[in-house]
């Protein structure tokens, strides 16, 4: 494409979203039309190959108005793009409901923020987290609101557990295909599978390749870490010991959250019964 071309199509693109003229817009002293509004040049004076011309410009508000349009198709494409991520990677609609905003300012919670506040150095470092305690106590929750708040910024994150995988009907190489998929994943429940030498190896499988790949885990478990370093089952021992290599312990010690919830349900019928 020569120099003459490449200005014409330059024209071209210009002229396509240039200000058209509407009432109350006039010719100013050098002949050219100006905008009613903004007083500014919706024409202009080119030279091309030595010839002079007249074409169209956007005057200034029409410019603004574009990058506002602009701005908001970016940002309904970017959002739209979010929501994909959201569906793909968190497949329990409650779960993608979970974030900070939600979260009570727990130390637990802090430290979460901070994660997330911190996330390319935690995936460069492959750095993960490894939530235990009781039952109840937060640790799908807050480990979710890592996942949002990440997938808020456009980064893709799965948030599963083994028996979601294990359930889910694919080989081996389609699970490991899966894993490499998200900068982080999400393990909900660990221990919670069923106990077998097929289970085993896809478990050991799925933390491994997060291991080789160098992407972020988070674990959740109701384990104590004294039942995850000696575990009953000691088959499972490597895979426990893999974990805890790549992930550091948070404990979370706070009472019942599912209890709390249950509590505030009942609040609201004590006070609509007196």
């Amino acid at each position: 494409m020569n120099f003459g071309m490449e200005v014409f199509n330059s024209i071209a693109q210009a002229a396509a979203i240039a200000s058209p003229e509407l009432p109350g817009d006039y010719r100013g002293e050098d002949g050219l039309l100006y905008c009613g509004k903004c007083h500014t040049q919706k024409q202009c004076r080119i030279t091309i190959m030595g010839q002079e011309d007249i074409v169209s410009c956007q005057c200034r508000c029409a410019a603004e108005k574009y990058e506002a349009e602009e701005r908001r198709r970016k940002k309904q494409e970017e959002m739209g793009r979010i929501s994909t991520l959201r569906v793909q990677g968190i497949q329990d609609k409650a779960v993608r409901e979970y974030t900070f905003a939600k979260a009570e300012q727990t130390a637990e919670i802090i430290r979460c923020q901070k994660y997330v506040e911190h996330w390319p150095e935690v995936l460069e470092n492959n750095s993960g987290l490894l939530f235990w305690g009781g039952v109840g106590n937060g640790k799908t929750f807050a480990a979710a609101c890592i996942a949002n708040a990440l997938i808020d910024r456009g980064i893709p994150a799965l948030v599963t557990s083994f028996p979601r995988i294990l359930n889910g009907g694919w080989d081996k190489s389609e699970i490991i295909g899966q894993m490499k998929r998200f900068p982080l994943m999400v393990i909900d429940d660990l221990g919670a599978e069923r106990q077998s030498e097929y289970a085993q190896e896809i478990v050991y499988s799925v933390v491994d390749e997060r291991y080789k790949t160098r992407k972020p885990l988070i674990v959740t478990t109701n384990l104590t870490l004294d039942e995850m370093n000696d575990p009953k089952n000691m088959d499972y021992k490597r895979i426990y010991s893999r974990i805890q290599e790549m992930c550091v312990p948070v404990y979370f010690k706070g009472g019942s959250r599912r209890v709390k919830i249950a509590e505030g349900k009942k609040d609201v019928v004590r006070e609509i019964f007196g």
